[in-house]
């Protein structure tokens, strides 16, 4: 009974860890552009912020994802071509995002990892 009132106390004392957040600077796979994630209302939103195509620059990327957990879920816009996919994109750590859009309701997923920029 002790040990249950020292861990309620430890829980007290500091609290819920802390949710991950994916804000920052963020290197695409490969390597050609960088997308910087920041809030957007209560959700996050993610926008070509470095490009070797310079046309790229601004375009959005990740459209409205809204937390799930440590998933936020949401819209990716295909900055080449236009096509919008149902996405999701998690943590993997606090180095390296993991973004992936789907097809088909989500049954065809493809995905890639980015790695933040410091």
């Amino acid at each position: 009974m002790k040990y249950l009132a020292a861990a309620a106390a430890l829980f007290v004392n500091f609290g819920a860890p802390a949710i991950a957040n994916p804000a920052g600077e963020w290197r695409i796979a490969d390597g050609t552009a960088n997308v910087a994630i920041r809030p957007c209302g209560a959700n996050y939103c993610g926008y070509v912020s470095w490009a070797k195509d310079a046309d790229m620059i601004g375009r959005p990327i990740l459209i409205s994802m809204k937390p799930s957990g440590n998933t936020w879920a949401g819209s990716i816009l295909n900055a080449r071509d236009g096509q919008k996919y149902t996405g999701r994109m998690s943590l993997r750590g606090e180095e390296m995002l993991q973004v992936e859009g789907c097809v088909l309701g989500g049954m065809i997923c493809g995905g890639q990892q980015w790695s933040r920029v410091r």
